[in-house]
């Protein structure tokens, strides 16, 4: 009798141990629309849950609309890591891709903020060297430091360095304006390492804009537009 209330009393805690645990927890959803000159291509959404000090993300990129008729393309990501004073540390990173006529797989684990790199591609000349990249975030993180929605204290304040396990980039947000009910903040998308001399000529800052709506005390992002390459490229939230 004695051990199966023991046996009880343990699984009471065990319960209420996981039950904290739980409505600790909170999960953040977004979902965007992305556009190529007004027309849809893709989709956008990922999702980031929050627990204590730690920070778990993942999404999905993937061609939608007039762009499947195309090329069909499936970008998928996760990411772990921990948070300290509202900043984020990636500790892994793992990515799936799949254009359709090549699939590849890549992980990025992070020791002392170093990323150390898993993959089956071999790596080219000109990318930037792993152990030189400490302190720099995954692309997932680096997704949500840009699109996730903002405080006041926190708007338009990020600057950071992303590594994709090739590429090194420098993104900074700076205010623009704040009104009653919205916001808008210009950013920068900054190639710095990683890239081939012609890749450098065809460009290396690459300006962005970003529209908040407010609400309650939370700016949420409405809209992100940036001037790439292949033309003006715009996310619209859902």
């Amino acid at each position: 009798m004695k051990n199966k209330q023991k046996l009880f009393t343990v699984y009471c805690i065990f319960a209420l141990i996981i039950s904290a645990n739980a409505l600790s927890a909170k999960t953040e959803k977004y979902s965007f629309d992305v556009f190529l000159w007004g027309i849809k291509v893709g989709e956008l959404v990922y999702s980031i849950k929050k627990a204590s000090n730690e920070y778990d993300i993942s999404g999905v990129l993937r061609s939608k609309g007039f762009a499947r008729v195309i090329t069909k393309y499936r970008f998928e990501a996760q990411t772990q890591g921990r948070l300290s004073k509202s900043r984020y540390y990636p500790t892994s990173y793992s990515e799936k891709s799949d254009t359709g006529r090549r699939k590849e797989q890549k992980s990025i684990i992070y020791q002392n903020m170093v990323p150390k790199i898993t993959s089956a591609k071999a790596p080219k000349p000109h990318w930037a060297q792993p152990k030189s990249q400490k302190g720099t975030v995954d692309p997932m993180t680096a997704i949500h430091l840009v699109m996730g929605d903002k405080s006041e204290k926190t708007l338009c304040k990020q600057k950071f360095n992303l590594f994709d396990g090739a590429r090194r980039i420098e993104i900074i947000l700076s205010k623009i304006n704040i009104q009653k009910n919205s916001a808008q903040c210009r950013g920068e998308y900054i190639r710095q390492d990683g890239y081939t001399d012609e890749e450098m000529k065809e460009g290396k800052n690459f300006p962005f804009t970003i529209n908040y709506l407010k609400r309650d005390a939370i700016y949420a992002v409405e809209s992100l537009e940036i001037k790439a390459l292949r033309g003006r490229t715009k996310f619209t939230r859902r």
